[in-house]
């Protein structure tokens, strides 16, 4: 796991001291080494955390011909199988590192080589013959990249931090700001920062000096439902789980699993256990409030299959410690699981470099709750209509209307009313208008805030199904938020997070089927379930399913006041873009009644992300 950044100029738009001091704002997500590559005014940069061949897997590293150059970041699963099928072709290795598989493979194949690979990755090569920039990202968007064209140059990044050396990266996107506000992520290809892009998961790029923009194409997207294919038995499944954690567990240094007590988590660390010759390492955190603690149910798990088991409390993250996680992110983010995965994988990186997770395994295999909405199943209010162009016309608020105002909803509006943190509701604690300023909300197309969503839905379908919801929901809350959390939190404490429900042999067998297929008679994970039920402990699989939850509310009103306020503070005296009245009218209810969490949660987040960017709108 890694990071990089590349600057390709045909003339000098950065000089190179600069370059490398955005290099280093990544050092976190490679502190074992700092490699660059230069010529003329084409740079790249690479920090190392040294997972596979420790002694020559350095980078950027140069084919042996020295005709073209990577920079990479992930995991090649596969990369033996491709290696003796490219040593077959002729090709040459100088290393025993996945890195190199990158270089052979784009000789031979060109920009097909991403079909052939299984693992996490994101990586751009630089054809010194051709002058031709070629990068991709992993189908599932494990591993970031974002680019951006200044001046006639482009820049690949993994991430937005290295960003903040370079002139010009400081102008907030006001639609961004209200996509963070709506969905708690910001969704690709946009980003915090103006005329700066992610690249879409399961999307490649080429790209020449003079070009412009980089010519993009969508290489993988998840499948349509194949009606006629066959569910897996749970043996068949099981030996396909199996082999995919056996896969990931390839590495050079010590490996652990995170360890939840849901059932995706135990059976990852089942699974290993079979592969482990010594006790697998395997680490959890509890929180004080009984609701969202589970690391009882963990415990039983680790005892069961001799796990080295370690626990954390939550309640050791303390103000001055979310304020520093939540800077150092390279956009803001607000799902609040972020700062206990940060701090369960700063604990775990004390012990191990890499660890498996169960993410992936509720959007495959059909986890959510969520996904047992059908649309018409509530009775509708009357008078949808005159009751929100009465709403619309106060000038403020009125609490309790919310309760109300649901009732009245046709299926649409409810769908997307149950979908989102803050939408163009006229309610309190619901409205966009509320949070954001007049001149951002005029900015922030508010009344599009659901297209990012609905755009990717469509693909599948025009009407929202479960089916529909599963599929838009691997392009959207995984890639967007699951897998970003674990990324962002993981590389802070420079720990490699690898997910073996997203291997490649996973997701082409489990994907094309369709919803009713993973989901029966009601039972959520229908095909994992009876694995559960014959290796796991009674009390992972026969209970209601728990997220890992952050009591906000609570947290927000004692351990993070403090940080809460003093980003309020600063809000006030430097950030014009949300409306500080209702934000502290929000912090003063939370603090008498308690309750409102998510909805403080979210602009406290871009406020203390700003307060450490110095950022502007």
């Amino acid at each position: 796991m890694c990071g990089f950044i590349a600057l390709f100029q045909d003339k000098p738009i950065y000089d190179v001291d600069v370059a490398r001091a955005a290099s280093i704002r990544m050092a976190h997500r490679g502190p074992d080494a700092c490699g660059e590559w230069r010529e003329k005014d084409i740079w790249l940069f690479h920090r190392r955390l040294s997972i596979i061949d420790l002694k020559t897997g350095y980078q950027p590293m140069e084919s042996h011909d020295r005709r073209y150059v990577v920079a990479f970041n992930g995991e090649i699963y596969n990369f033996l199988e491709l290696r003796r099928l490219l040593e077959r072709e002729g090709a040459v290795f100088r290393t025993e590192s996945d890195t190199e598989i990158l270089l052979e493979g784009y000789r031979h194949w060109g920009v097909d080589v991403v079909y052939h690979l299984n693992g996490m990755f994101a990586f751009v090569i630089w054809d010194r013959m051709e002058k031709v920039v070629f990068g991709a990202r992993d189908r599932v968007g494990i591993k970031p990249l974002s680019w951006t064209c200044r001046d006639g140059a482009l820049i690949v990044t993994s991430t937005l931090e290295s960003l903040g050396a370079l002139n010009g990266f400081t102008q907030i996107d006001p639609v961004a700001v209200r996509d963070l506000m709506t969905f708690d992520y910001i969704p690709s290809p946009r980003t915090i920062f103006h005329d700066v892009y992610k690249l879409e998961p399961g999307r490649r790029f080429q790209w020449r000096v003079g070009m412009g923009k980089p010519s993009i194409d969508c290489y993988w997207k998840p499948p349509s439902a194949h009606l006629s294919a066959r569910s897996p038995d749970e043996f068949e499944l099981e030996a396909l789980l199996e082999q995919a954690v056996k896969r990931q567990m390839v590495s050079d240094v010590p490996i652990g699993a995170f360890l939840s007590g849901g059932i995706d988590s135990s059976l990852i660390v089942a699974l290993m256990a079979r592969q482990s010759q010594k006790p697998v390492r395997s680490f959890s955190i509890a929180f004080r409030d009984a609701a969202a603690d589970e690391s009882s149910i963990a415990g039983l798990v680790a005892r069961q299959f001799g796990t080295d088991h370690t626990v954390l409390p939550a309640e050791d993250l303390g103000s001055e410690m979310l304020l520093t996680v939540l800077g150092q992110l390279d956009e803001p983010f607000a799902d609040p699981a972020l700062v206990p995965t940060y701090a369960l994988s700063k604990m775990t990186a004390g012990y191990v470099k890499v660890a498996l997770s169960g993410d992936g395994g509720d959007e495959v295999f059909g986890g959510y709750p969520k996904y047992l909405w059908r649309e018409g199943r509530h009775s509708r209010f009357p008078g949808h209509r005159a009751f929100e162009r009465m709403l619309c016309a106060l000038s403020w608020r009125p609490r309790g209307m919310a309760h109300l105002y649901w009732r009245m909803l046709p299926p649409r509006d409810l769908f997307r009313w149950s979908w989102v943190r803050y939408g163009d509701f006229p309610v309190f604690r619901k409205d966009l208008r509320q949070i954001l300023s007049f001149d951002c909300y005029q900015a922030a197309e508010v009344s599009d805030y659901f297209e990012p969503w609905e755009r990717v839905a469509k693909r599948y379908g025009p009407h929202i199904d479960t089916d529909v919801l599963m599929r838009a929901d691997l392009e959207t809350y995984l890639s967007e938020n699951c897998l970003v959390k674990t990324d962002r939190a993981s590389m802070l404490a420079s720990l490699e997070v690898r997910v073996p429900y997203l291997d490649e042999t996973v997701i082409d067998r489990i994907v094309p089927l369709h919803a009713d297929q993973k989901i029966v008679g009601g039972q959520l994970k229908s095909l994992l379930i009876p694995i559960a039920r014959r290796i796991l402990p009674r009390q992972v699989w026969d209970r209601p399913k728990h997220g890992f939850d952050v009591p906000l509310d609570r947290f927000l009103a004692q351990q993070w006041r403090v940080a809460l306020e003093t980003a309020l503070d600063w809000g006030e005296a430097h950030l014009s873009c949300l409306d500080y009245r209702y934000l502290r009218r929000l912090h003063r209810l939370n603090l008498s009644q308690g309750g409102i969490g998510r909805e403080l949660w979210n602009p406290f987040v871009f406020l203390a992300w700003s307060m450490a960017r110095s950022v502007h709108l």
